[in-house]
């Protein structure tokens, strides 16, 4: 076999790769489009995908508050942690309060709050992105500062 026959068997793999992993995604795409279809024939079920889908956000976010909580015991500072709790508190009740606005206005209350949380819902995502980040950087100032590399590899040859 000479280098042509390998590098165009190559190729021909490599080709057959691609156009198999297209034809792959174009065979789960119309899969899910069939799913999804038959689905909502269900009665109720776009109302609980609705449900799903404004769910879905904060249970994300809770799960960063989570994340963050378990961090906090790792802190050297107590002052950190301190102010890290005092946000993650605040963070998940803001997080709790928001989705159960959400809810409320998906489930049809007809309420003047309610209206007025649908125009600005964005700002309590806003807050709470901002309660995450500001959460990890006082976690992230509350420990010892890292050692610089050439140190690490002095103290590791010892």
């Amino acid at each position: 076999m000479n280098n042509f026959n390998k590098y165009f068997k190559l190729m021909a793999l490599l080709l057959g790769g691609f156009i198999g992993f297209l034809g792959l995604i174009i065979v789960i795409f119309y899969m899910l489009k069939l799913f999804s279809v038959t689905l909502f024939y269900i009665p109720g079920f776009d109302r609980f995908f609705n449900f799903v889908i404004i769910v879905i956000p904060y249970i994300i976010f809770f799960f960063g508050y989570y994340y963050l909580h378990k961090k906090i015991p790792l802190s050297k500072s107590k002052t950190a942690a301190i102010i890290a709790k005092a946000f993650l508190i605040i963070g998940s009740l803001l997080c709790a309060a928001t989705m159960v606005l959400a809810t409320l206005k998906l489930f049809g209350v007809q309420k003047t709050f309610l209206l007025t949380f649908d125009e600005n819902s964005q700002y309590g995502w806003i807050a709470q992105i901002v309660i995450l980040f500001f959460t990890a950087l006082i976690l992230a100032s509350g420990d010892a500062k890292e050692k610089d590399w050439m140190d690490k590899k002095v103290m590791s040859d010892e």
